[in-house]
């Protein structure tokens, strides 16, 4: 998860919510330091006479200063307030008091733990939730407890906004602003449609209301389109952050980072004449109000766009520069991100060392401070650079660490998803349930109505309503259980594809090993190379559910290319891919029959000491199916288990298994005739190969 950007959302978030308290102003936080830092009062404090005046002077002046984003004096400020409060026993006053200086604790000093301390202590004072404080205290407790990591204690006052919300007209301005921040702690924890899901409400709600809460609206698409960016869809980032800073144009600092997000963007997708555009208008932002840290930023964002343009020397001076001032501040997001461009430079332009150098530097920070996103495109980076180095042990290394880092992640998406899939029950639950009340109070209605009648009309009447209602919400259930087994089927062939891929990703790495162990410097190196291309492909294709027939048929083709290297050139393969298919829109799940593949070289062919040893691989498109056809001249099944059971005892695999798995799961439980296998035999009945025959629907 992209930590780093959801603290910006954050950010962003509570701007709309101060826009919403008092229009046209904002607050921002200001650096680190620690509460005894020494905070002058205003002179007019020591004229002051009693301690209700003292109370009101510093409510206001605390006020004053968090609108204005000085929060210097905020802490020893409101300790002064709360000692008064206290003496005086004015409840109100000490939760209002607690709740300044768990501010201070949250935007000046950093510290979440001691802020949510703080605005605990708010709750008893205003015990009914509608009250401000109490409001914002549960937000900003459920806030801190996700930027701690704590997702239980955060889902716990989660619930309890959420329960808060329900209770507030749909047009409210403040009801959006606390759907985006709930918004914000889903996509914190990796969520996203149920992030999708609140932003979307937040902006129809904000879209509803007057001019007046048009930056509220921004900031929500804006929040939207940095949640979309996380997802991998820039088109769409770019689309909601695009129509956001149309309603932020005269909020300076919100406007300047929607602006500059736009900007990378743009980089991401290589349109950098567009990427540029949006990053004079975010510089322009940040020089009017001399943001110093926001400059830094964006020259390392112009730095990119120059080394997407080749600009090779400019964009070098660029992103040097940066190195020092980020490291000053401690935006060590920034900083990593940097080392990565300083990295690709210099591989473009063929300086390994330099690159390794700068990938090690982003990996060490990306390591300490979690950031795993740059943490593996620092570890491939350096996996490809130590090869290019002819380091390959050291490649070797790094692309085991890349492996094991990316199934971490794939095991923490895959647990977020099936969060999502019971938020996203739940949530139908809930509202079928409200849909249900709904028509009883209609029911109750008409009953209220129709008093005057016939008691026999009266009783027809309210039975077929009241049968009317219960085949509606049994149709709805079952609509509902229909596509919550849909979505789970969807996320078991996901799980079952991310089981598979390192299973075949450890036969090539192997294969690397024994030749880098054998000194084969040139094998090696056409292994990895090709190696490295098949996981390009791979990973390409792993972000959809299936892929074009001819881009799998290239991926599989080059797997087979590297058994091919693998076992010494052993035997030749043919692929015959039908035209249609190929020329035709058709899309299967990627590296499907990849297994098959390997069965056939590794037990059939492998093991063989003939001559002439072929595989062939075919693609057919019959009627509404497709046909595969493997097949092999090895030594057939039989003894290819005979050699299992003697080299092999205890090895137990679960490639086939997991493929038909994937297959029945694909064509739909009920479909026959899937898979065939046939045993071959030559004309003196001795085993010649085995062919397999796979059918696939067609999308």
């Amino acid at each position: 998860m992209l930590k780093k950007m959801i603290k910006l959302l954050r950010t962003i978030s509570f701007l709309a919510a101060c826009i919403i308290i008092n229009p046209g102003s904002y607050l921002m936080a200001q650096g680190s330091g620690e509460p005894n830092e020494p905070a002058p009062f205003p002179a007019q404090y020591a004229t002051l006479t009693s301690d209700t005046a003292r109370l009101h002077f510093l409510l206001k002046a605390i006020a004053d200063s968090l609108d204005n984003a000085r929060l210097s004096a905020v802490y020893e400020w409101s300790k002064k307030g709360l000692a008064i409060a206290e003496r005086n026993h004015i409840d109100s006053m000490k939760g209002i008091f607690n709740y300044f200086i768990a501010k201070a604790f949250t935007y000046k000093y950093g510290k979440p733990d001691s802020a949510i301390i703080y605005y605990k202590k708010v709750l008893p004072f205003f015990p009914g939730r509608a009250s401000k404080y109490s409001v914002f205290s549960i937000r900003e407790i459920m806030e801190r407890y996700s930027e701690l990591g704590n997702k239980d204690s955060s889902f716990v006052y989660l619930d309890s906004l959420k329960d808060f919300i329900d209770t507030m007209p749909v047009t409210s301005p403040r009801r959006s602003s606390l759907l985006q921040n709930i918004a914000t702690v889903y996509q914190w924890f990796g969520m996203f449609k149920t992030a999708i899901r609140y932003y979307n409400v937040a902006i129809n709600g904000n879209r509803k209301n007057d001019k007046t809460h048009y930056p509220s609206l921004g900031m929500a698409l804006a929040n939207l389109g940095e949640l979309y960016d996380e997802a991998e869809d820039d088109r769409k980032a770019i689309q909601y952050s695009k129509e956001g800073l149309g309603y932020l144009a005269n909020i300076n600092m919100p406007y300047m980072l929607t602006a500059s997000n736009i900007a990378t963007y743009y980089g991401n997708l290589s349109e950098f004449d567009s990427a540029f555009i949006y990053f004079k208008k975010a510089d322009s932002v940040a020089r009017e109000v001399n943001d110093i840290h926001q400059l830094v930023v964006l020259r390392s964002i112009l730095g990119g766009i120059y080394l997407g343009q080749k600009k090779y020397d400019s964009a070098r001076v660029l992103l040097e520069s940066c190195i020092v001032p980020l490291q000053e501040n401690g935006d060590r997001w920034s900083l990593s991100k940097t080392y990565i461009s300083l990295a690709s430079l210099d591989s473009t332009i063929r300086n390994y060392t330099g690159a390794r150098e700068n990938l090690l530097k982003a990996l060490r920070i990306a390591t300490q401070d979690k950031q795993e996103v740059l943490a593996v495109i620092a570890l491939q980076n350096l996996a490809l650079v130590s090869a290019r180095l002819s380091n390959y042990k050291e490649a070797f290394d790094y692309q085991n660490q890349l492996t094991q880092k990316k199934d971490s992640l794939t095991s923490e998406k895959t647990k977020a998803e099936l969060a999502d899939l019971e938020v996203s029950y739940e949530t139908n639950g809930k509202e079928q349930t409200i849909k249900l009340l709904q028509q009883e109070n209609d029911i109750k209605t008409l009953q209220l109505k129709n008093n005057r009648q016939s008691g026999f009309f009266y009783t027809v009447a309210f039975l077929m309503l009241l049968l009317i209602a219960v085949i509606i919400f049994f149709q709805r259930n079952r609509r509902q259980k229909i596509q919550t087994e849909k979505m789970r089927a969807e996320l078991q062939t996901q799980i079952l594809r991310s089981q598979m891929n390192p299973h075949f990703i450890f036969n090539c790495l192997n294969s690397i090993e024994n030749f880098i162990m054998q000194n084969d410097k040139r094998q090696a190196s056409d292994y990895l190379n090709k190696f490295s291309l098949l996981i390009r492909s791979i990973l390409d294709s792993s972000r959809n559910e299936v892929v074009p027939v001819s881009k799998d048929m290239d991926a599989l083709k080059l797997y087979v290319e590297l058994e091919q290297l693998r076992f010494s050139n052993k035997f030749s393969y043919s692929f015959y891919v039908d035209p249609a298919l190929k020329n035709g829109d058709y899309r299967v799940p990627s590296l499907l029959i990849q297994p098959f593949v390997e069965n056939a070289i590794v037990h059939g062919l492998a093991n063989s000491e003939e001559d002439d040893l072929s595989l062939n691989v075919t693609a057919m498109l019959e009627d509404d199916t497709i046909k595969y056809i493997i097949q092999d001249n090895g030594i057939g099944r039989k003894k290819a288990d005979e050699y299992k059971i003697k080299n092999k005892p205890y090895h137990n695999s679960v490639g086939i298994k997991i493929t038909k798995e994937r297959i029945h799961n694909f064509n739909g439980r009920h479909a026959q005739g899937q898979i065939n296998i046939i045993d071959l035999y030559d004309e003196h009945n001795n085993a010649d190969g085995t062919k397999v025959e796979i059918t696939l629907k067609t999308i």
